[in-house]
């Protein structure tokens, strides 16, 4: 064999070999590219980092059965329910409105008939009907035994409690027809603050949030009516001689003013539909005490109301002992007191750390409340309780508080505190 022909020889088996492997490899399945899973980033309630103008897309993971209504019909029309001659009213120096009802809703967009200088939530006619065009502002104030007596309550026309994580509550206060030098102390939002706003019309203020749920608030339909601390210093204070995180104040006047200035503070245009009346209807129970047990809350301040026949109205208890608005140094009182019970589910969002624990009171599981669709409602008034239920047939649909008959139960001409508390919750009316 010559050189040539065994030259010739190799380069033919190495051919063969190359070709060999590369079929090989090519029928070898490829190993995948790792990938890392989203984490959802989120930091303590009391220092949220500030967010960007559009705030970063990251996962929302929620436990949410019952999906909210986009497109449901509307609500059996209003009643015309006729409201009190004008008086002089016990709250204050406001005076009653007369002749306020709710009109019907046409699909999703709300129709309510007030007349003009008339408050949409508490039926009352202020001295200065000017009032009624400032957009009312929705703050979340921290319910923690910390902080209790609060400042500023008796000054809001309407404050919801409602369950938060751990067992505790917190409030939404609102405020419009009345100023308020000090409220607070203010805290975090929840995904409750998704859904009052709506209602209401109303500004968010609040100290921050978990990530997750700024987002929610942040991509919302609410999501440019915000006025977030960490964004809004100026709207807020503090004071030297509390400690933080429960040392955040406001002044609702110093609130409007920053609101106007950001081009936010515009009349309102509410989906509330309420009709008052100052005669109690017809009917209900009697009421002169209500007892809610929200759980780790109650260990410590059971909260209680008690029907003062004095002065017409319900005077709230903690632990038996009188309520006290730390701003007034006056009991806290309420012409109605309304019992709204509402599917509430614990979501996989975290309210402090990074670990998700749920169940029971040691969960730090943020809850979502599902004040859509309808539910029932308890309302005391006049020493009575009225029972119906609430209804809210899609997101900018009129909240009503009907009865059996589907006709409006009036409100008393006043502030009101709205309880929320979860469905299967027993709460003792006597």
């Amino acid at each position: 064999m010559t050189r040539r022909s065994h030259a010739l020889i190799i380069l033919v088996t190495l051919a063969l070999f190359v070709s060999s492997v590369a079929g090989c490899a090519a029928s070898a399945p490829a190993t995948p590219t790792p990938t890392k899973t989203p984490r959802v980033e989120v930091s303590q309630a009391t220092a949220a980092p500030e967010p960007s103008a559009t705030p970063t897309d990251i996962p929302l993971p929620t436990v949410a059965p019952i999906a909210p209504p986009t497109d449901t019909p509307a609500p059996p029309a209003a009643t015309d329910t006729p409201v009190a001659e004008s008086a002089a009213s016990t709250a204050g120096s406001d005076t009653q409105a007369s002749s306020g009802s709710a009109g019907s809703a046409s699909g999703d967009t709300a129709v309510i008939a007030l007349e003009p200088g008339v408050s949409f939530m508490t039926g009352l006619r202020p001295d200065n009907p000017a009032v009624l065009d400032r957009r009312p502002l929705a703050i979340k104030v921290d319910n923690d035994p910390a902080v209790v007596p609060q400042s500023g309550l008796n000054k809001a026309d309407i404050v919801v409690e409602h369950p938060k994580e751990r067992c505790m509550t917190r409030f939404t206060a609102i405020y419009q027809s009345q100023d308020a030098p000090r409220v607070g102390s203010i805290r975090s939002a929840r995904i409750v603050d998704q859904e009052l706003p709506v209602i209401f019309d109303a500004i968010l203020g609040f100290s921050g949030s978990v990530e997750p749920v700024r987002q929610m608030i942040y991509k919302s339909d609410i999501g440019k009516q915000v006025l977030e601390q960490a964004r809004n210093g100026g709207a807020y204070f503090r004071d030297p001689n509390i400690r933080v995180p429960f040392n955040l104040f406001a002044n609702t006047d110093t609130m409007w003013k920053v609101a106007t200035q950001k081009g936010l503070n515009t009349p309102p245009k509410p989906t509330a539909a309420w009709v008052f009346s100052e005669g109690a209807p017809a009917g209900g129970k009697n009421a002169a005490t209500l007892a809610i047990p929200y759980p780790q809350l109650y260990k410590v301040l059971s909260v209680g109301w008690r029907y003062d026949a004095g002065s017409g109205r319900y005077l709230r208890t903690l632990a038996g002992k009188p309520a006290i608005d730390k701003a007034d140094g006056k009991q806290i009182s309420a012409a109605n007191v309304v019992v709204l019970l509402a599917n509430t589910v614990e979501t996989l969002i975290p309210e402090q750390g990074n670990k998700l624990v749920r169940g029971g009171c040691q969960s730090n599981a943020s809850v979502e409340i599902q004040l859509w669709g309808s539910g029932p409602v308890k309302i005391l008034r006049d020493g009575k309780v009225y029972e119906g239920k609430w209804v809210r047939d899609g997101r900018r649909a009129p909240f009503r508080f009907v009865d059996a008959q589907g006709k409006d139960i009036p409100l008393k001409p006043g502030n009101s505190w709205w309880q929320i508390v979860p469905s299967a919750m027993p709460v003792t009316i006597q």
